[in-house]
């Protein structure tokens, strides 16, 4: 036993000093430098080790509720799914499409804009190095977006469906509120990361800090709000399609109809459709964002 862990300590000796030697640089007059040792490896070994176990974690719960047969035996039914829906396309089905997706476009913009146009003032309080460093509301206000940012878009519609009804106001109301919360996280860590020798030596001669702000800090910040905003809208226009599933309007709504069903020719054609307009909308989106940084 002494022997075994004898040749276990040697090991890890031995493989120190090739550490070392690796990390060691030597110079012209003789001397050497050991740079010093990056935790990089180890770091990585723990969240590489965390998302195993919670993976492993998931899979073993899955399989012991329904069993691992159940799950091989259904596999098929995926391709079976997926070339009813090639095989059926029903391009007919095309006309009854236009108008829900345009519904859908309308609730990611009027959504996006007003949360967008919300989020600008909401950000300024929540910036330290614009409202103080010893000032409270900064933490006051990123508290309370931590909370509006816990619940994804689906759930606020679920949620405003219960207080107003089925719709497409609801879908727009859930939009609003998630471009605000992320809109305002993503510009005041922008405005908090800017470099504050203009603002400040603009208050410095009387002016208000809105004015210094607007002066000093909105050239710098606008290329990236636009950039941000255009970003949201991108997420908006895809999370509009499960809002249909709470009956908060839109493609997300005709899309439910058609799987319950299992009219997969017009889901097909549905699917197609959102990912055209998609795939529109991100690279007119992309374009955008080049030109205005």
């Amino acid at each position: 036993m002494k022997t075994l862990c004898s040749k276990i300590n040697n090991f890890f000796k031995s493989y120190k000093q090739k550490s070392e030697i690796k990390r060691t640089t030597h110079l012209h007059d003789g001397s050497f430098i050991v740079k010093p040792k990056s935790n990089n490896i180890f770091y990585a070994s723990i969240v590489i080790a965390v998302f195993l176990y919670f993976w492993f974690n998931i899979i073993q719960n899955y399989f012991n509720r329904v069993g691992f047969n159940f799950f091989i035996r259904n596999i098929p039914n995926f391709f079976t799914i997926l070339g009813d829906m090639i095989a059926e396309f029903n391009i007919d089905y095309a006309s009854n499409v236009v108008t829900p997706m345009v519904e859908t476009i309308q609730i990611s913009l009027i959504g996006t804009f007003i949360g967008a146009i919300l989020s600008v003032p909401v950000a300024i309080l929540a910036s330290r190095n614009i409202m103080g460093a010893k000032n409270p509301v900064p933490n006051i206000v990123k508290s309370f977006l931590a909370v509006i940012r816990t619940f994804p878009t689906l759930v606020y519609a679920l949620i405003f469906s219960y207080i107003f009804d089925y719709g497409t106001f609801i879908g727009v109301l859930a939009t609003i509120l998630f471009t605000f919360g992320i809109i305002t996280k993503m510009l005041f860590e922008v405005i908090e990361g800017l470099d504050m020798g203009a603002f400040i030596a603009i208050e410095a001669t009387g002016a208000t800090k809105l004015e210094a702000f607007r002066a000093a800090i909105v050239p710098q910040i606008l290329g990236r709000f636009y950039s941000i905003v255009l970003y949201t809208f991108e997420i908006n226009l895809r999370a509009s399609a499960i809002l249909g599933f709470v009956n908060a309007g839109g493609i997300g709504r005709v899309l439910n109809d058609q799987m319950q069903l299992n009219k997969f020719g017009n889901v097909s054609v549905i699917v197609l459709s959102l990912l055209v307009v998609v795939l529109v909308v991100e690279n007119l989106s992309q374009y955008l964002r080049r030109r205005l940084t």
